[in-house]
């Protein structure tokens, strides 16, 4: 059976006119379906059409519950199974009505009447000869300026008819292409989702069966679907971008200039298919487009963005994709890579050390190496953007770029490394900037990165970073940060050469000395890839090492972790040249007191270089004996009065420590002890010299606290300690009348010990009768505290009180001495009372008769006699 065609001039003459005459001229065209159907059928097709001649009517003059009706009844017998030729006549008598009724203002007869037809010819095996009648029918309901069709839901229907008549009649589709993507151009825009979706499939499949005639008008479908590409639905959005991709592969490729910024876009999508949509496209635009040459520079970072996704199925297909677009343009430019290919030099060794890593085809990296030069500028302004996403987009883009890009990258190294120091101080690019900078290290040598990396962190500036970089310490940080992943992803044998210059300008005091404390992060990242990747040729760069770990130390002493990290540094830097960690303080500390020597005049308290040499004394142990020369000359110097007193006082907390921890060897104690004298006189006798203020006060606290450090480390021998008696006696009791309760017990303890130590042969009668009063004084001091420890002096003063003492001669004394403690032997306190009667003990025996006499004197007037009586007792036997 065969249904007679409509010529092509009578199509078109046809799609002019309104749809009311398009319906008053179907009577002719389709009463030549019937002329096709055998005798049977043909009675076949009379007896059903006048079966419902009178619901036909009702279509045309019913109410509309008559219509609904009707076309129910209508839909009964056309959706029973009827044989071709039947169903084709039928539909010919039908045709008219059921089109009538898309114009009905009655919403359900529309909704029927197109699904009836959606529903007939989906049976139809031809339908070629009814598309005059129903594309019109559909242009006039949705191809208007103002879509006429209010109904979504009829929208819906509508499209879904266009594409069932795509499909089922594709021959015939360059006909009707303009009319349906004049539809498509309003349908699009749809605000209705569902409809959106539809006119993105109906497009897709329009661009299949009618190419040539589709490029004509394509253009007018690219804004309606740049307006779609961010719509809420991820299912739209997914459609949207494959229409593009259709849309671009069958018209002007020039619209790729619009169309690119906003894939760019969806590559920022959370919803996974929408991005792997964008990177199908792109992919395949990579393979088919006709101007693919062109535009390589806009599709490679797509692409290669969607080869870094979060979702592995999503990197594998975009790889996967890139790799067939690098084999097919390695196939199209055979001969100009042939001498590449033949002459291919052996795999860099970055492939071989990580794992999961495979150098990329030749194709690919051609391709990147050619378009770098145009990529890379839009990219680093994308590295440096307020937006979070962007730049971590943009920084894994620039991995893939400088992975396949390998050598080529050099050119352009100088704008790649200041885009990345500034990236690093973004937060959360951290570990894509290590990535980034130990990709280029594997490529380019030290050789070649190093000036650049020195510049910056030096501050010098040349070039594009003149003036931008060195100037602060956020940047400089940066800069080692960046510097750690050059030398981690550097082999030893490459980075040796630069070692030396590397290591100068970082112990440069602008780079090493900082108030930004994630500074000393990064550099002791630094130390740590230098240790990792020289190992034992270390050695020869040991003294910067040291220097720099001690640095390190000084200044994270309250972050146990990372304190217990440079620990761990120095234990590698020893175990690489097979010595105890104690051996590099004996080599380099010398060193480094040698070259602090000449700059602690400058010093303050928060100086790095006096946190520097705090830790070095406090670390060094038994070898800080052998540098006494040198430290001294800095502790003197650094508590001269002329000095801030913070720092004096730092020094003097520093010295005492030092003292208090000395070494117990006999060497080490010989050279503590040569300048125990000078330590007293040059350094803490000035620093006792009274002065007004609570500063002051604070410095003689300092002053008297090493003092006692050091008489108690028993470094000051009998004979030193006659050289500095006097001075130093004088200054003590000065400062047992210091406003400062601290500075006056440990003056006492001071006292105390000085009377041990001199004993009878440096404290006889005369210089004892000097001390006695300042003693008793403190006995009414308001610390209980140091009246005990007074009462402990005293002890000790009468024990030095030899045996030809003239006891007569000197009554007044010993009178003086009594009435004074036996006030205090009825003190409230009665751990003052067991100390002064102990001291009563002992000096009673000098002369008995005094102190019972002046015990029988004040009994009376004491609270308790209890140790009155317990003396007398003792001494009148």
């Amino acid at each position: 059976m065969e249904i007679k065609e409509v010529t092509s001039e009578e199509a078109e003459e046809i799609q002019k006119e309104e749809p009311g005459k398009v319906l008053r001229k179907s009577d002719k065209i389709l009463d030549n379906a019937k002329e096709n159907l055998s005798p049977a059928e043909i009675a076949k097709v009379d007896e059903i059409l006048q079966s419902l001649q009178r619901d036909v009517n009702c279509l045309h003059d019913g109410t509309r519950f008559a219509k609904k009706k009707a076309l129910e009844r209508i839909r009964a017998q056309t959706s029973a199974k009827l044989e071709q030729g039947v169903l084709t006549g039928l539909f010919a008598g039908l045709c008219k009505p059921l089109l009538t009724l898309f114009h009905d203002s009655i919403e359900k007869c529309r909704e029927m009447s197109v699904t009836m037809v959606t529903e007939i010819t989906a049976q139809m095996s031809d339908i070629d000869v009814y598309l005059p009648y129903i594309v019109p029918m559909c242009v006039m309901r949705l191809g208007q300026k103002e879509i006429v069709e209010p109904s979504e839901e009829i929208r819906q229907l509508i499209l879904e008819l266009l594409i069932q008549i795509i499909s089922l009649s594709p021959a015939e589709m360059p006909l009707y292409c303009q009319d349906i993507m004049l539809i498509l151009v309003r349908t699009i825009a749809d605000p209705f989702a569902e409809v959106k979706k539809l006119s993105c499939t109906c497009l897709i499949n329009l661009t299949s069966v009618a190419p040539r005639q589709f490029q004509v008008g394509a253009n007018v479908l690219l804004n309606p679907l740049l307006q779609s590409i961010s719509h809420q639905h991820q299912k739209v959005r997914t459609l949207v971008i494959r229409a593009l991709g259709a849309l671009l592969n069958n018209g002007d490729n020039k619209m790729i200039e619009d169309i690119i910024s906003h894939l760019a876009q969806r590559t920022f999508d959370p919803c996974p298919p929408v991005r792997e949509a964008v990177y199908e496209v792109v992919g395949g635009w990579m393979i088919t487009l006709l101007d693919r040459y062109s535009y390589f520079y806009k599709l490679l970072p797509l692409l290669l963005t969607g080869i870094e996704d979060e979702v592995p199925d999503i990197a594998s297909k975009s790889l996967q994709m890139f790799e067939t677009a690098g084999k097919q343009w390695e196939g199209e430019n055979e001969q100009d890579i042939k001498d590449e290919k033949d002459f291919a030099a052996a795999d860099p060794v970055y492939y071989g050390v990580l794992e999961g890593v495979t150098r990329p085809r030749l194709g690919c990296r051609i391709l990147v190496t050619r378009n770098l030069s145009k990529i890379l500028p839009g990219l680093l302004n994308d590295l440096n953007t307020w937006v979070d996403e962007t730049r971590q987009k943009s920084v894994r883009l620039l991995y893939s770029l400088l992975l396949y890009s390998e050598t080529s990258s050099t050119q352009h190294l100088e704008k790649i490394l200041f885009a990345l120091y500034k990236s690093c101080m973004e937060p959360g690019l951290s570990a894509e900037i290590d990535k980034c900078s130990q990709t280029l290290a594997q490529f380019i040598s030290p050789v070649t990165w190093k000036p650049y990396v020195l510049t910056a962190l030096a501050g010098a500036s040349s070039g594009e970073v003149k003036s931008r970089v060195g100037v602060s310490p956020q940047l400089c940080t940066s800069c080692l940060r960046v510097l750690s992943s050059l030398i981690t992803g550097s082999t030893s044998d490459l980075l040796l050469p630069i070692v030396p210059e590397l290591l100068e300008t970082i112990c440069k005091p602008e780079v090493n000395e900082s108030s930004h404390r994630p500074l000393y992060r990064e550099l002791s990242a630094v130390v740590q890839s230098l240790l990792n990747v020289l190992g034992k040729n270390i050695s020869e760069f040991s003294c910067q090492i040291f220097f720099l770990l001690l640095r390190l130390s000084s200044v994270n002493k309250e972050n146990e972790e990372e304190r217990e990290e440079v620990e761990k540094m120095f234990s590698l830097l020893a175990s690489y040249q097979e010595i105890p960690v104690e051996e590099l303080y004996v080599r380099h500390a010398p060193t480094l007191v040698e070259q602090l020597n000449g700059l602690h005049k400058e010093w303050t308290r928060h100086s790095p270089d006096h946190s520097l040499f705090g830790e070095l004394l406090l670390r060094s142990g038994k070898t800080s004996a052998t540098i006494m020369p040198g430290i001294y000359s800095i502790f003197r110097d650094c508590t001269s009065k002329e000095k801030d007193p913070e720092l004096r006082m730092s020094m003097f907390t520093l010295l005492g420590r030092l003292l208090r921890e000395a070494p117990v060897t006999s060497e080490a104690a010989q050279q503590f002890s040569v300048y125990s004298v000078e330590i007293i006189k040059e350094i803490i006798i000035p620093n006792l010299e009274w002065r007004a203020g609570r500063t002051a006060g604070s410095v003689r606290c300092a002053a008297i606290s090493s003092l006692w450090a050091l008489l108690r480390s028993q470094l000051l021998s009998s004979d030193q300690l006659k050289q500095v008696q006097k001075e130093l006696m004088a200054q003590i009791v000065s400062s047992l009348d210091d406003d400062n309760c601290a500075t006056r017990l440990v003056t006492c303890n001071c006292f105390n010990f000085l009377l041990k130590a001199g004993g009878k042969e440096c404290f006889g009668p005369d210089e004892l009768h000097t001390l006695y009063v300042e003693l008793l004084k403190r006995l009414d001091d308001s610390s209980d505290e140091l009246r005990v420890a007074v009462t402990s002096t005293f002890s000790t003063f009468f024990s030095l009180i030899p045996e030809d003492y003239d006891r007569e001669f000197y009554k007044a004394h010993l009178q003086a001495l009594y009435r004074g403690l036996l006030i205090h032997l009825d003190d409230p306190n009665q751990a003052i009372q067991e100390a002064v009667y102990k001291v009563l003990e002992s000096a009673g025996k000098i002369h008995p008769q005094y102190l019972c006499e002046h015990i029988d004197n004040v009994k009376h007037k004491h609270r308790s006699s209890l140790y009155c009586d317990k003396l007398l007792a003792l001494f009148r036997q």
